[in-house]
């Protein structure tokens, strides 16, 4: 009975650890010091603007169920509030964070996929 125990125990033990991590990781997409990431199981998009040079930053991403291209804005510059907003329409598929400029085309960072 004690033996019994003890493998329940550490069976017990071993799917703790080695559960799934995936709803909790997410991806990070940089440009620069600028960032955009996913959260909440991928139903939430974060964009983070951390240069202070006027220029705003998106984090473009699709998601799963329908393929459209949304964008969540940070435009207020490094003052340490990042802007974010729920995908409504699935978890994200793919993400990258660009700077929004105006007369020129965005710079974007890598796209992060699925």
């Amino acid at each position: 009975m004690r033996f019994g125990k003890l493998g329940i125990a550490v069976f017990s033990a071993g799917a703790l650890f080695f559960g799934a991590p995936t709803a909790a990781t997410a991806l990070t997409s940089y440009n620069g010091n600028d960032y955009s990431y996913d959260s909440q199981s991928r139903e939430r998009m974060t964009a983070c603007d951390q240069e202070s040079d006027s220029t705003p930053v998106k984090g473009e991403y699709y998601n799963v169920n329908d393929g459209t291209k949304r964008d969540v804005k940070d435009s207020d510059g490094n003052n340490g509030v990042c802007a974010s907003e729920g995908n409504g329409a699935g978890k994200v598929l793919k993400h990258k964070t660009c700077e929004y400029r105006s007369l020129w085309p965005d710079a974007c960072g890598n796209w992060q996929s699925y």
